[in-house]
């Protein structure tokens, strides 16, 4: 799995693309831009490929910055537990447009809509959208909806 975070200056200051996902799993949620690895496919090349089918917005991979990783685990449904490869992008070209899999939005980087996504989000994407690179592992409890554990490494740059 991988996500990008696009970014852009705006006039009330930056902003971060989400989306409202559509179908499969989080559906209702605002997530961020990404999806699976196919077989044979780097975490980069996956990243570029899922922001075009979801956006259409083009990334050139060395606009690409690593953000980190997150592994997520559902103790009470295992087949959910993942991997995610995470990036930053500042440069992409293309016209914003919706998926069947995401309706993209513009969210203040100071005002992401953390109440409307997974749980976990409050907790390392701020560090993500300051620029800083993360090392995560997540456990949610039963219920799958709140976390229960967190290990968190936050290493400062950007």
């Amino acid at each position: 799995m991988c996500l990008v975070f696009l970014l852009r200056d705006a006039p009330n200051g930056p902003e971060v693309l989400l989306g409202l996902k559509q179908r499969g799993f989080g559906t209702g949620r605002i997530v961020g831009v990404g999806g699976h690895v196919e077989p044979g496919e780097s975490d980069p090349a996956a990243a570029v490929r899922e922001a075009f089918e979801e956006t259409g917005f083009r990334i050139d991979p060395a606009d690409l910055a690593d953000a980190g990783r997150v592994v997520f685990r559902f103790p009470a449904d295992p087949a959910s537990d993942m991997s995610v490869a995470l990036y930053r992008a500042t440069a992409w070209t293309g016209e914003l447009t919706a998926s069947d899999e995401l309706d993209p939005q513009w969210f203040p980087v100071a005002a992401v809509p953390t109440s409307r996504m997974w749980d976990d989000s409050r907790i390392w994407l701020p560090h993500v959208l300051r620029g800083e690179t993360i090392d995560a592992d997540i456990t949610y409890d039963a219920t799958g909806s709140l976390v229960a554990r967190v290990s968190l490494t936050v290493i400062p740059g950007w």
